[in-house]
């Protein structure tokens, strides 16, 4: 099986993907290789990508290793939901600091109200945002993931604010470096990649893993082999077996091609 990242990784800067990329994958599959998306993407925003990929009903990872997702039907496989007190707790923070939290819940993506972050979010992701004001602070059902979404500089200032008050509660790991993750306890793309090989009887030696960014690591260093996309943070690269071309240049199409194909 290979597991891919979408974001920096599959999925070009413009949110499309080749027809190069879709053509090796074709030619992976009929070897009988399996594929995952590995994502921190929601459901509706990584279908379309799994659609155009032409994988057929294939589970996905989806954010960041809280839900497990079939491609087509949408059959929940694994789901770990954020504790709502420490929701709660987060926005209660988030007004205090005045950060953009987004919420998830049932495929739904919630926000405050309108502003950069939630654009630049729907242009890259092709997301649909609902703006819910004040009554976001009040929804009762636990949601899949929170995203804060600032600059560079200001997601380390909230992953410090935010570490000694809930980080015992909840995965903080960053997916981009303006994007912060928050997910449920445990919570990761290796962890959910291991129960989706123990669901198919497949070790995690007798897969390659695929990422750029922090909450790709823990499924790289703990898959038989993995790759590092050219753009990827040095962090990531250095836990990686290897380094493949850009994710603008069909980097990882082009090392399945020469290695698995």
């Amino acid at each position: 099986m290979v597991a891919i990242d979408c974001d920096e990784t599959l999925v070009r800067s413009d949110n499309t993907v080749s027809a190069y990329t879709v053509d090796v994958l074709h030619r992976l599959q009929q070897k009988g290789i399996g594929i995952t998306i590995a994502t921190g993407r929601m459901y509706q925003t990584a279908k379309p990508i799994g659609l155009a990929l032409q994988l057929g009903n294939v589970p996905m990872i989806l954010f960041s290793g809280g839900l497990i997702q079939e491609l087509e039907t949408g059959y929940k496989l694994f789901e770990q939901t954020v504790p709502i007190d420490v929701v709660y707790r987060v926005f209660q923070l988030g007004q205090q600091y005045s950060w953009h939290i987004q919420s998830y819940v049932d495929d739904h993506l919630l926000c405050h109200h309108k502003n950069w972050q939630s654009d630049h979010y729907e242009q890259q992701t092709g997301a649909v945002a609902e703006f819910l004001g004040d009554t976001i602070y009040t929804l009762s059902s636990e949601p899949n993931k929170l995203i804060a979404i600032d600059t560079e500089e200001g997601i380390d200032r909230i992953i410090d604010i935010l570490t000694p008050l809930v980080g015992n509660r909840v995965t903080l790991v960053r997916s981009q470096r303006d994007f912060l993750e928050i997910t449920a306890p445990n919570v990761s793309k290796g962890r959910a990649l291991a129960q989706l090989a123990l669901d198919n009887n497949l070790s995690l030696e007798n897969i390659v893993s695929f990422g750029n960014a922090d909450n790709d690591i823990s499924m790289l260093s703990e898959t038989g082999y993995s790759v590092a996309v050219s753009n990827a943070t040095e962090h990531v690269k250095s836990v990686a077996n290897e380094v493949c071309g850009h994710h603008n240049e069909d980097g990882v199409a082009h090392w399945i091609e020469k290695n698995l194909l």
